[in-house]
């Protein structure tokens, strides 16, 4: 049994088809099932049952598994021995929050990028619960999130402070108050009370449940008293704040979105910013930290320890 047949029985298994397999493996559908048949042969066991399509058997689930435990040591055993030769060659994947992206990794990649020309690099990007999947599962090396990590095995650096904000669009308060002296005061009363009661009559664009941010946004509407009516979910940070300039709805903005300038609304200059109010959603000590994060039971490579280090260096200052 070598690791390339596992590689092709887990792809049959991921696309219960041999015909998607095969193509997804560029060989053909007559090698897939001869090397899977020859796999059963060695095992003694059918992996897989053939109806419709490709259903693993009780004794292909227990083989998967297995698979992917003896896989995933090869590929960290393969990781140590390319540091062990000072290889600079090899793969970084990092796990980042959605859109997050656009704002730091620009930060920080390029100078990794001219160490480690030879390095491969994948980014994901997912919610943070799922990438913390992906961290103790060993699918991802590094994760940049917020703090605390639900994940009991990660261990992290913390990059920076962040604060969230309220982004009001200026056509839902000219429709709601008849003078520019009432919208000063209702915003100035927002940022004294941070009470999101004040625009209970607004409509809402969020993020959608299972982001860090719309969670802290439910627990602030919880505490304020109601439940706002949410005109539009979305997994894209910009695409909430865009919608919010065209008066779709407020939505909630972390501050990395206002400072940027790989990002439109963080140019102070926008047409973004001109159509919108910005308040601060909290006091200024309740702010969210952004770190970046490893599985401490996993081998980490010197790649992936240079690149925490990088963005300690980079993202602190």
């Amino acid at each position: 049994m070598n690791f390339q047949n596992m590689e092709y029985f887990l792809t049959a298994a991921e696309e219960h088809s041999i015909t998607r397999a095969a193509e997804k493996l560029q060989i053909s559908q007559q090698a897939l099932s001869n090397t899977i048949a020859r796999m059963e042969s060695e095992l003694g066991c059918r992996l897989f049952e053939r109806r419709q399509g490709l259903e693993l058997t009780y004794g292909g689930k227990k083989y998967r598994d297995a698979c992917i435990r003896m896989l995933d040591i090869q590929n960290q055993t393969v990781r140590l021995l390319d540091d062990i030769d000072n290889n600079v060659r090899g793969e970084l994947r990092i796990g980042i929050s959605y859109t997050r992206g656009q704002a730091i990794l620009p930060l920080v990649l390029p100078a990794f990028v001219e160490k480690y020309p030879l390095v491969e690099l994948s980014v994901i990007e997912d919610s943070t619960e799922a990438l913390e999947n992906r961290l103790e599962h060993g699918d991802i090396d590094v994760l940049i999130g917020f703090v605390p990590f639900m994940f009991e095995g990660a261990d992290w650096r913390e990059l920076m402070q962040e604060r969230l904000y309220l982004v009001i669009p200026r056509s839902l308060l000219t429709e709601n108050y008849k003078t520019e002296e009432e919208i000063r005061a209702v915003l100035a009363r927002f940022a004294e009370q941070h009470d999101l009661g004040i625009f209970r009559s607004f409509p809402f664009v969020l993020l959608k449940k299972g982001d860090r941010i719309r969670s802290i946004a439910d627990t602030a509407f919880a505490g304020s008293g109601f439940q706002p009516f949410i005109k539009l979910e979305t997994r894209n940070t910009q695409t909430a704040v865009a919608l919010a300039a065209e008066g779709i709805g407020i939505t909630i903005c972390p501050e990395l979105f206002l400072n940027s300038n790989y990002i439109a609304s963080g140019l102070s200059e926008s047409y973004i910013r001109e159509r919108v109010e910005i308040c601060p959603l909290f006091e200024e000590s309740e702010s969210d930290r952004i770190a970046v994060a490893w599985n401490k039971n996993r081998y980490i490579s010197h790649v992936a320890q240079d690149f925490i280090d990088l963005c300690t260096e980079r993202l602190r200052s």
